[in-house]
Formats: structure tokens, C-alpha cells, sequence
């Protein structure tokens, strides 16, 4: 085993495990620990102590947050539904929200490093409660641009509010050593320590060690906006202060509340990462076409065929997602029809057979592993998906779609993981049972995301796939979503 050359912490671990404990007895004065705070600007105050009223309500926004990261890490809900079920949240002031959306990303996206860095530093007895402070504190000192002083004081506010007073001194003690040192404390983990073991294992595996570590290091930081809209592209970038990406996208770099940004209530675009936007540019023309769109909520791909002039039946089996299809659709001043059901049950089989569908996209339900830097709760769930049974699905979907189709009809299969079972495993055993083709993608057609292109004509797209096009020009043009895309034929036509 390689002999782990980084600077050790001078954190004295033993002195801090006392301090966590619940039963102490009366120590000396410990030279180790950190000093009484005399002069707040050393640790980064830019005008002194916050006054008892201002530090009340820091406390009350990191309050928010330790409850929704509860639940998301503790209760195992997902990320939007945290936000969605926390009142607190709801009456916060637009600032105070992207304060609190900032520190709840920020602390699930380096979750594995912040769990590696308290492991040096604290007894594994130390209450959850406790644990889940620290990690917001740490999250604001090494990762984000905000106040030492005020990540301090706000966390020891934090771990009183929440019952763990006795606790104040350890929190104390972590932080203002981890101000003082840093660097070295930021020496200790990189990110691929993000990754779970399993995932981790996999990607290593599939695409190589030195691509696993430009994906963890792309999923650790807060992502672009990406959008899709109707008519010019490039008019509508300049009046979203954005960039032309693709022929389809443009990538912005405002992270406030998008019902703020010009055309929203006009309903002249959407928020779509640009390799989820790929799936309709590779159908090619489709003006008049009869377009199934299956697994089509929230929407995004709905849209844009109904943009490039196709006929759109947009189908989702859940009544929440289809509301929320709905929604969207209608403050885009777009229409499709629309239906609630099951692409696997036998009654919709038999609808689908006789409705002349010249194309379906079917962007099937995945493990969503291309998503994690949007979707950082992946990162912090208890159990892993099941991918053969996952699998099953997207075969079964995929067979279901191809035999719906007029002869000279096509599917685009799209997943936005980045695991073989749900992208080549599952096309290759479409082919291997005699029940589709591929019809191959060419590297003109895929653009910026040419260097995707497989073999068999397929696209494996990686979330840093971007960084090696030609559009490398600046750091706000990296990473995307993974995706898997292919687009097949019936065999027999």
C-alpha cells in the first residue's frame, strides 16, 4: 500500500473526542485547544462582531438547512421534496433562499469529503445532530465564499437551537482550528471521495480512473444554466445575458430565482442541460410527425418537438408529474396530447399499435447517475438502485416501443446515467434478440458532443464531455449531464 505523503492535521484528535463526549470529567486547561476569540477580524470579520439580532437570523437560514439536509440524509427524501416540504424554507426572503439552496447543494455535493474530514477530527460517537452542524459549518469555511466569523458563530447558535448545547465547545474548537488550518485540512480529501464506494468501483471501471476523477471533480461544483427556447437563439442569449452553447442551448450564468429573468411569464423558453436537449436534435426533422414522447415529464423534450413543429402525445404514468407536464406546457403556450399511463401495461400497448407513430422518444427511468450535480441527493442515498431490475424495464420499454412504430419508424433511447446496464447493455441485447437496429449517429450530427460517438454509432455521453470540445474556451462552458443516447429501427424494416 502507498505510504500517504499529504501533511498530517494538527487537529489533536484525542482532546476533541473528549470534548464530544457526554460524560466528562473536569480537565486542565487543554495548550491545544483553540483560543477565546478576542479579536473577531482575525478570523475573517470584515467589520467586527455581527450584532445579537443579525447572527439570530443566520442561525434561523443554517437552521433550514440542517433541517432539509435531516431530511434528505436522514429521512432519505429527495432533494425537491425537501425544499417543497419545508415551510421555513417557503417563508424565506429570495436572498436568505439562495443562501440556504447554496449551503443544502454545496453540503450534499461534497458530502464524502466533509464524512473523511470529521472522521480525523471527531469521535464516531459524536451525535448525528452534532455531525450534520459541523459538516454546514466546514461546508461554508472551505468550500464557499462566506464569512469565517459568521460560519463560526452561526453554527454554534445551530447546535444550541437544536438541543445539543453542551456540544457548543466541540463545534467551537473544529472550526476555529479548520480557519486556522485550512489548507491543510483541504489537503486531506479531493473529490473524488464524493463518490460512493459502488459508484465509484463502477466508473473506475467502465471509463478509467483519470475520467472518474474529471466526473467527481465536474459533480462537486454548482452547475451552468442551461436553456431552451423558441425562435432565435442567438437574440434570445443576448437577452438572457447568455451564451449560444449548441444549436439548441444557451448556457447562463445566473443562479437566482429564473421567474426573474426576461421572457419567463412569456413563456419563450425552459431550463434544459444541453446534453438532455441532444435526445430531440438527433431526431432530426420532425415537422408533421406523429411523436410519442414516452416518460415525458417535466416536459423538456415535450417542448422542444413541439417547437420544431411535431404532432406531440406526451405519456407519464405518475398524476404529479403529468401535472407538472401540464404546468409547464401551459406557460409555455404550448399544447400536446396528453396521457396518464403505463408504457408497459397491455391496454396501452394496444392504443399505441394503432396510432401511426412515425417516432417515439423514450427517455426511460434510470438510476439518473449522469445527473448528480444537479442532483446531489444520488449522492447521499442509503441504498443503490437495482440495475438488473432496472434493466428488465428499459428492455421491456424498448421492445414495447419498437413494435409500435409505423416500419419505417424510429425510437431514440435515451437514459441519463452513466451506468452500462441502462445504455449499452440494454440496446445490445435489443440487437442480440433480433428486435431492433441501430441507426448510427455521426459526429457532424452530435457537434460539441462528438467525441461521444461509439463504435456502434451510439453517443455515451460524459459530464465532461464538453471540456473536451472545441467550446473549451472558459470555464463557465463545462460539464453536462451523462447520457446514454441511441437510435434504433425495428429489425424488420
Amino acid at each position: 500500500m502507498e505510504k500517504d505523503t499529504r501533511p498530517t492535521l494538527s487537529l489533536k484528535a484525542g482532546a476533541l473526542k473528549k470534548a464530544g463526549a457526554k460524560k466528562r470529567r473536569k480537565q486542565r486547561p487543554n495548550p491545544n485547544a483553540a483560543p477565546k476569540q478576542k479579536h473577531p477580524e482575525k478570523f475573517g470579520a470584515k467589520s467586527g462582531a455581527k450584532s445579537g439580532q443579525e447572527i439570530q437570523n443566520s442561525a434561523d437560514s443554517r437552521l433550514i438547512a440542517f433541517n432539509i439536509l435531516e431530511a434528505i440524509i436522514g429521512r432519505q427524501q429527495m432533494l425537491e421534496a425537501a425544499f417543497a416540504n419545508s415551510e421555513g424554507f417557503k417563508g424565506l426572503e429570495a436572498r436568505d433562499k439562495g443562501l440556504v439552496r447554496l449551503i443544502v447543494a454545496t453540503c450534499l455535493r461534497r458530502h464524502g469529503q466533509l464524512t473523511a474530514l470529521l472522521q480525523k477530527m471527531i469521535s464516531d460517537q459524536t451525535a448525528e445532530p452534532v455531525q450534520l452542524v459541523l459538516k454546514i459549518g466546514l461546508t461554508q469555511l472551505l468550500f464557499l465564499e462566506l464569512s469565517q466569523h459568521a460560519a463560526t458563530d452561526t453554527a454554534v447558535e445551530l447546535v444550541k437551537k437544536i438541543g445539543f448545547e453542551r456540544q457548543s465547545g466541540l463545534v467551537n474548537a473544529v472550526l476555529r482550528r479548520t480557519i486556522r488550518e485550512k489548507e491543510i485540512v483541504r489537503s486531506k480529501t479531493t473529490a473524488i471521495d464524493n463518490l460512493p464506494a459502488a459508484l465509484r468501483a463502477s466508473w473506475q471501471k467502465n471509463w478509467g480512473t483519470e475520467q472518474t476523477a474529471a466526473i467527481a471533480e465536474l459533480a462537486a461544483q454548482t452547475p451552468p444554466l442551461d436553456i431552451s427556447g423558441t425562435g432565435d437563439v442567438a437574440a434570445l442569449a443576448e437577452k438572457l445575458e447568455g451564451s449560444p452553447l449548441t444549436q439548441q442551448t444557451i448556457r447562463c450564468s445566473f443562479d437566482g430565482d429564473i421567474r426573474n429573468m426576461p421572457d419567463y411569464d412569456a413563456g419563450n423558453w425552459w431550463v434544459q442541460d444541453a446534453a438532455a436537449a441532444l435526445p430531440v436534435h438527433l431526431m432530426g426533422d420532425v415537422a408533421g410527425k406523429n411523436i410519442w414522447d414516452l416518460c415525458a415529464a417535466p416536459g423538456g423534450k415535450t417542448a422542444q418537438l413541439i417547437a420544431k413543429g411535431a404532432k406531440v402525445t406526451a405519456v407519464d404514468k405518475e398524476t404529479p408529474r403529468i401535472d407538472r407536464l401540464r404546468a409547464n406546457l401551459k406557460r409555455l403556450n404550448m399544447q400536446a396530447a396528453i396521457k396518464t399511463a403505463d408504457i408497459l401495461d397491455d391496454d396501452f400497448g394496444r392504443t399505441a399499435q394503432h396510432n401511426d407513430i412515425d417516432m417515439i422518444l423514450l427517455d426511460a427511468p434510470c438510476s439518473a447517475t449522469g445527473t448528480i450535480r444537479r442532483r446531489p441527493d444520488i449522492l447521499v442515498r442509503a441504498e443503490r438502485p437495482e440495475l438488473a431490475r432496472l434493466q428488465e424495464i428499459q428492455i421491456q420499454m424498448l421492445k414495447n416501443c419498437l413494435s409500435w412504430l409505423k416500419p419505417e419508424g424510429s425510437v431514440l433511447y435515451a437514459t441519463c446515467s452513466l451506468e452500462p446496464e441502462e445504455g449499452e447493455e440494454v440496446v445490445g441485447a435489443i440487437i442480440q434478440y433480433g428486435l431492433g437496429r441501430t441507426l448510427p449517429f455521426t459526429a457532424a450530427e452530435l457537434g460539441p458532443f462528438a467525441t461521444a460517438l461509439t463504435p456502434e454509432g451510439w453517443a455515451r455521453i460524459l459530464p465532461n464531455c464538453l471540456v473536451e470540445s472545441e467550446l473549451n474556451k472558459d470555464t463557465t462552458w463545462l460539464g453536462n449531464d451523462g447520457f446514454f443516447i441511441a437510435r434504433l429501427a425495428p429489425s424488420a424494416a
